[in-house]
């Protein structure tokens, strides 16, 4: 029985990771966390904005992420990310003026269908997100 699961975390903008895992979990929309041990059986869930972790051993690694895949089978597990980020990587300044930013952007606009509306409400979900994650 192998113990390991064998993680790929692949984002859009070209970060890879590989690493071997213990555990794996997820924040699936309208699921709440799905947890991934090895042998577990075969899975695939769409990602939201939210987070995953790994642990190995006492050792727990948090991204937050803006969306995205994972397949697992056979004790490998891929996450394609849109974009995502290691707890230990987030800015705090830049995540609270890209919070402000989106929030003035909503303020000015009327037209609550446009594209300029969606894109400002998703940086917006995408900072309190990562903000969560630092408190």
């Amino acid at each position: 029985m192998e113990k390991k699961i064998h993680l790929e975390i692949i984002s859009i903008d070209g970060k890879e990771e590989y690493v071997d895992v213990d555990t794996v979990y997820v924040d699936v929309p309208n699921s709440g966390v799905l947890g991934i041990l090895p042998n577990r059986q075969p899975v695939v869930a769409l990602l939201h904005i939210g987070y995953f972790y790994y642990s190995i051993g006492d050792k727990k690694v948090v991204y937050a992420i803006s969306g995205g895949i994972l397949n697992f089978r056979n004790n490998k597990a891929v996450i394609l990310a849109d974009t995502r980020e290691r707890e230990d990587e987030l800015d705090l300044a830049r995540i609270t003026r890209a919070k402000e930013r989106a929030e003035e952007i909503l303020g000015s606009i009327d037209n609550k269908n446009s594209v300029e509306y969606e894109n400002a409400s998703f940086s917006l979900k995408k900072a309190l997100n990562r903000l969560k994650l630092l408190n």
